[in-house]
């Protein structure tokens, strides 16, 4: 779905990102790599297959939009450096042509050296690319642009007759802000948040997007 944002058009894709045609750069959030061998560690069988199944996404966001940069706001990582991470080295490479840029988030916990061996490059807290300003967990409004986060790993539930109701992911964009989905498919979703009125709430339902 094609949405416009400062006079930008952006492009909302059912794998829980957004691509910006004119600059080609790729926007997502919450990918929390390593998360599934962070469980491990903690004697929690997780298999890595979910990891690498959100990887298979990224790939698919590549061949499709075939971005110059790809901008990560904030939770690439989960906890520290561990197994899973070196299977995101190895994907890393098939793709090394391409700007990777981390604008970090509360868990992005990687030793400098590690996200310069990653090809990552690793910004301030907040990342100015005209009009649009990234950072990971936005709390006021911006004086410097339109603001692009994530964080909250939204979601949203549609309820319908007999009790029925279904959570799905979503995007949330205000005159002033998005708030990307989590990324990783391994994340639950949060709904507390105030509904407004003034909001768009674009759903992610299986193939297609919908706005409520």
């Amino acid at each position: 779905m094609e949405i416009t944002c400062n006079n930008e058009t952006l492009i909302l894709s059912k794998h829980r990102a957004v691509f910006w045609p004119r600059k080609q750069v790729l926007f997502l959030a919450d990918m929390h790599l390593g998360k599934t061998g962070y469980f491990r560690s903690q004697g929690i069988p997780i298999p890595s297959t979910v990891m690498t199944g959100d990887l298979q996404r990224l790939s698919a966001l590549i061949e499709t939009y075939q971005p110059r940069t790809i901008v990560v706001a904030g939770d690439m990582f989960h906890h520290d450096y561990n197994t899973d991470i070196d299977i995101f080295k190895q994907w890393r490479a098939s793709c090394a042509d391409i700007d990777l840029v981390l604008v970090p988030g509360n868990h992005d916990r990687l030793m400098k050296i590690d996200y310069h061996d990653l090809g990552i490059c690793l910004t301030e807290k907040s990342y100015m690319m005209e009009p649009f300003l990234i950072t990971h967990h936005h709390t006021k409004n911006s004086e410097s642009g339109f603001v692009i986060s994530g964080h909250i790993h939204p979601g949203y539930i549609i309820t319908g007759k007999a009790r029925q109701s279904c959570r799905m992911a979503c995007f949330i964009v205000s005159q002033q802000h998005m708030v990307l989905p989590a990324f990783s498919a391994f994340t639950g979703l949060y709904t507390g948040y105030d509904i407004s009125p003034s909001n768009k709430y674009y759903l992610i339902g299986n193939d297609t997007i919908f706005c409520v």
